[in-house]
């Protein structure tokens, strides 16, 4: 088992899968998934001065990557921070994230002339800020993961997540374009399974993936009028709400940064009081599958127990485990096993 696990929840019909072109009528609740997030941009010689032309170097793109996050990210309570590396200084610290502020942050930024990377140096400079920080923390690495000077970045990265761990998941936005740079980002990335590393092609999608969900109250369109001598009522569609939540290794217990997620998960149950559900638990494949089988009831009972102290009816909920029994995605990917890692509410 690795030593964190995320619950992915989402709300959709049963009777529809994803992608299928029918006219829906939803209504988005969106959620945070980190409590503060990061910026630490690469500023060193190979991303700000490799090419000929000014506007074409990988450090104006990471730039114009940051504005238009600036534009798609939602307003949700997290802090946001920027920084740089290669050298380490700090434009904004974590803040209440306002649009535009990231954009602000960086307008004007003229990165020193060839500045050796000194990424490993560095990741150990911007821990003191990550430490000050209450709950969930995403350090995003805007880099191509050249490190040609001061110590590893693979061991400070490591040494990041000991003293910071389960709080903390570094992603990368990668701009590597060397053999050396792929690997130093694969390596960060291959220390949790929390990481996400990607290009600048689609911030939106990276917000998703990384800073909150859009999940959905989705509801099938109306059937079809079928011929028939009597009218017939149609079946309500079962409804699957599921929310992200981060337990730690082996872990079942709720903790302090869960808090809101729940509180979120509360509201739209008591939206929706006249229905009860049944909390599912689920797992990845890793593992001894009796092992898997008892997690997965473990997670769903204290999610269970949290609303039913939190003023949700025990009589409304009932808390199952299927352990690895339901997998949705393939377990053959770091992404399938962490979404599989679950847990789903469904009407009765």
């Amino acid at each position: 088992m690795k030593k964190t696990c995320k619950l992915t929840l989402t709300v959709t019909s049963l009777v529809l899968a994803l992608g299928l072109a029918l006219p829906l009528v939803a209504s988005a609740h969106l959620l945070k998934k980190v409590d503060n997030f990061i910026i630490y941009m690469d500023q060193s010689g190979s991303m700000a001065y490799a090419k000929a032309q000014a506007g074409q170097q990988k450090f104006d793109k990471a730039i114009a990557a940051v504005n238009r996050l600036d534009k798609t990210l939602p307003e949700l309570g997290y802090n946001g921070g920027v920084a740089l590396f290669a050298p380490h200084k700090s434009l904004t610290s974590p803040t209440p994230y306002r649009t535009g502020s990231l954009s602000s942050a960086v307008v004007g930024v003229v990165p020193p002339f060839n500045h050796l990377t000194t990424m490993g140096t560095d990741l150990t400079k911007i821990s003191p800020a990550i430490g000050k920080l209450s709950g969930t923390t995403a350090l995003i690495l805007f880099t191509d993961g050249a490190a040609n000077e001061g110590g590893d970045p693979i061991a400070a990265a490591r040494a990041l997540y000991k003293k910071h761990a389960p709080n903390l998941c570094i992603h990368v936005i990668s701009y590597a374009d060397t053999p050396e740079g792929k690997q130093i980002i694969e390596k960060i990335s291959a220390l949790s399974n929390c990481s996400v590393v990607t290009t600048d092609a689609d911030m939106d999608q990276f917000a998703k993936d990384v800073l909150y969900d859009a999940s959905h109250v989705t509801h099938p369109p109306k059937p079809m009028a079928k011929p028939a001598p009597a009218p017939v009522t149609p079946t309500p569609a079962k409804e699957v709400i599921t929310f992200n939540l981060l337990f730690g290794f082996d872990k079942s217990a709720i903790t302090d940064e869960m808090v809101p997620v729940l509180e979120q998960v509360k509201m739209i149950l008591k939206e929706e009081s006249g229905t009860d559900f049944v909390l599912s638990g689920h797992t990845d494949s890793t593992g001894p599958e009796n092992y898997n089988q008892t997690l997965s009831e473990k997670r769903a009972a204290s999610v269970n127990k949290w609303l039913v102290n939190n003023g949700i009816a025990s009589s409304r909920l009932k808390a199952v485990g299927y352990g690895e029994t339901r997998s949705k995605y393939d377990n053959g990917t770091k992404e399938g096993r962490r979404l599989n890692r679950r847990v789903e509410l469904m009407s009765r």
